[in-house]
Order: structure tokens, then C-alpha cells, then sequence
């Protein structure tokens, strides 16, 4: 298996983000702390379990290859999910220097008129505690722990 992390080449971007429109947060913020108390539990449910979240998805999908998407999820948890960076800097949280650097490489690669501005793209107040963002596993399993195969990830 080959990975290519960004990261690795100097590319420090955030890799997902939950995004709420300005109405929503100022009618209602209460559902997106609700929300991203929810998205915790269920991403610690997750990873705590992958084999059980298959099966879910298998009941409400019946065609999936149960080994090939366990695997998959797996590859998932261990190399973009449970990262070094996510371990340093916590699950869900955002550092504003790396922030910075991730606004202004965006704006280089797409040439955008004016510069991403990192304050007006990131709010932390709606996290849930630190005890709810305590989703990742202890102990990082290696890519060698997964069943055999051949893998190309490009992340």
C-alpha cells in the first residue's frame, strides 16, 4: 500500500468540516451544539466499534462487501480520522496557525481576489466539551493489522 498524505509534502490542510450557514447560527445555535454532540458520538461509536457500524450500514444496504467496506473503514480511522495531528491536536479542534496556513494556501492554489481570512471561517464555540470530543481510540493500529490486499490512497 502506498498512502500519500498531503501533510507529508507540505500541505497542512483541514481534511472535513461541518459547516452551518450564518441564519442557522444566529436562530439557532442550540441545534448545532446538538449536532455536533450527536456527530461526537456517533464518530466515537465508530471507531469503537467499526465492525458493529458496518453491520448498519449493511442492514440499511444490503449489497456492500462487509469485509472490503470494514477494511476501507478501517484505512479510514487509521490514517485520516486518528492522524498524528488529530492525536496532537485533539479531535474537532482547529489551531489557528496551521488555520492560517491552510487560508492562505487555499487562496494561493485558487487565486482567489482577496485572501481566505482564517477568523471568518472558523467558529469554535458550538464544539461540545473536551470529554465529548474524546473520540479517538487509544492505541493506533497499523496498516499491517488490516486483512491483506492491495492499497492506493491519495488523501
Amino acid at each position: 500500500m502506498v498512502v500519500l498524505p498531503y501533510a507529508d509534502h507540505g500541505v497542512k490542510l483541514y481534511g472535513n468540516a461541518i459547516i452551518a450557514s450564518p441564519k442557522l447560527v444566529k436562530e439557532n445555535p442550540a441545534a448545532i451544539k446538538a449536532f455536533l454532540q450527536a456527530f461526537s458520538k456517533g464518530a466515537k461509536d465508530v471507531m469503537t466499534n467499526p465492525a458493529a457500524s458496518i453491520a448498519d450500514v449493511k442492514a440499511r444496504d444490503g449489497i456492500i462487501n462487509v469485509p472490503l467496506e470494514t477494511r476501507r473503514l478501517q484505512l479510514a480511522i487509521d490514517t485520516v480520522i486518528n492522524s498524528p495531528d488529530a492525536r496532537a491536536e485533539g479531535f474537532g479542534q482547529v489551531k489557528a496557525p496551521r488555520l492560517s496556513l491552510m487560508a492562505s494556501q487555499v487562496s494561493d492554489a485558487f487565486g482567489t481576489k482577496t485572501r481566505v481570512n482564517p477568523d471568518a471561517v472558523w467558529n469554535g464555540s458550538f464544539l461540545p466539551t473536551a470529554a465529548e470530543l474524546n473520540v479517538l481510540p487509544k492505541k493506533i493500529k497499523t496498516l499491517a493489522s488490516l486483512s491483506p490486499g492491495i492499497y492506493l490512497l491519495l488523501i
